[in-house]
């Protein structure tokens, strides 16, 4: 039986044989729209991410640095932006996915970009050198951080006097664990969308099909029946399996009609690192990091209501912004009145480690 860790690094090599994620299956790849809007609650300017803002902000006198860190740094897309950017000298990165750093390395070399160090390692046991980097990020990885206490003392203590960690994250529910008033709004926003919107787009349709006994093994889909009948949702898995039969059958994109929240138990067969204790991250780096700066992202209905179907709105027509522009506005309606907390974060630390060490100690 393969460890948690050998079936965390496998889902993640299998996304890169897949060609990483795709745009159609992820909220904050849904076109422009949402990019704008993330940007602007960040640096308050649609077109500055917040790579170019934390560097313009809290860098803009060191740039380049010396060094910087990146763990769970997957297919290596934060790297190669900040290489772009003139932002380090040298750059340690780190995944558990070996099939991830491998075209983190070959898109790096493509880009001519030499001075990224990449190397397979578990973050939850790392052991990093002390006061070594100026500057540590970690672009949504850290949800999947299950020893949340030995990452955040490793990177406080490895970071240099003043030194900073840039986390985007997600901070919401573990194990996408929501609260029933959050699926109810979300469904309901799913069904003011025609049906063309909410139509399954390619990419994940292929993917939903590669999920079969021949791929994945019959012991696979015995534990996953047993698991559905555990969590009262077998008579749903089969109608959406149906449903997605019978499009394929028929040549056309399914249509999604509710919003697939996970179990606990979906959550760690898919992953089992996934969101393991995101509920707590902001908790635990305060108590090894000044906080110097959150900044709430959303997320708390698009996330899952956009799965699956957001490639339908990464076009430039104004009937599909339009749509789009009126789901962000329900969202952003209902966080600003207290309905809901963000899901997803942006956040700057500066390390405390000596006064942690006082308070804490080291968790090891």
């Amino acid at each position: 039986m393969p460890s948690e860790i050998e079936r965390t690094a496998r889902a993640w090599n299998a996304v890169a044989e897949r060609g990483g994620k795709n745009s159609g299956l992820c909220w904050w790849d849904a076109g422009p729209e949402i990019h704008k809007r993330i940007n602007r609650k960040i640096s308050g300017d649609p077109t500055c991410d917040y790579t170019t803002y934390v560097l313009k902000k809290y860098l803009a006198k060191r740039l380049p640095v010396d060094y910087c860190l990146s763990l769970g740094c997957g297919s290596g897309s934060l790297e190669r932006s900040l290489a772009c950017q003139g932002a380090f000298l040298l750059c340690d990165a780190c995944d558990i996915a070996e099939s991830q750093l491998v075209v983190a390395k070959k898109l790096a070399e493509q880009e001519g970009i030499t001075n990224i160090n990449y190397y397979v390692a578990d973050v939850n046991k790392i052991t990093l050198t002390a006061c070594r980097y100026d500057v540590a990020w970690m672009q949504g990885a850290m949800h999947h951080v299950k020893s949340l206490e030995h990452v955040c003392y490793q990177i406080a203590q490895a970071l240099k006097p003043e030194g900073l960690l840039i986390l985007n994250e997600y901070i919401g529910p573990s194990r996408f664990q929501f609260a029933a008033r959050q699926k109810e709004v979300a469904n309901l926003c799913l069904r003011l969308l025609p049906a063309r919107y909410r139509a399954v787009v390619q990419e994940a349709a292929v993917t939903q099909a590669e999920r079969s006994v021949r791929r994945l093994g019959v012991r696979w889909f015995a534990s996953r029946l047993l698991d559905k009948i555990k969590d009262g949702d077998l008579l749903n898995t089969i109608q959406r399996r149906f449903r997605a039969r019978k499009s394929r059958m028929l040549a056309q994109a399914p249509v999604k009609m509710t919003c697939a929240f996970p179990s606990v138990r979906d959550v760690i067969a898919a992953d089992p690192s996934e969101a393991v204790r995101s509920e707590e991250i902001e908790t635990i780096l305060s108590r090894y990091f000044e906080i110097l700066e959150t900044k709430e992202l959303g997320g708390n209905i698009l996330q899952f209501l956009l799965a699956d179907i957001a490639g339908n709105f990464s076009r430039q027509d104004e009937e599909s912004q339009a749509l789009l522009r009126m789901l962000i506005q329900v969202e952003e309606t209902l966080l600003s009145c207290g309905e809901f907390r963000s899901d997803f974060a942006f956040i700057v630390g500066r390390t405390l480690i000596k006064q942690a060490a006082e308070r804490v100690g080291s968790p090891d």
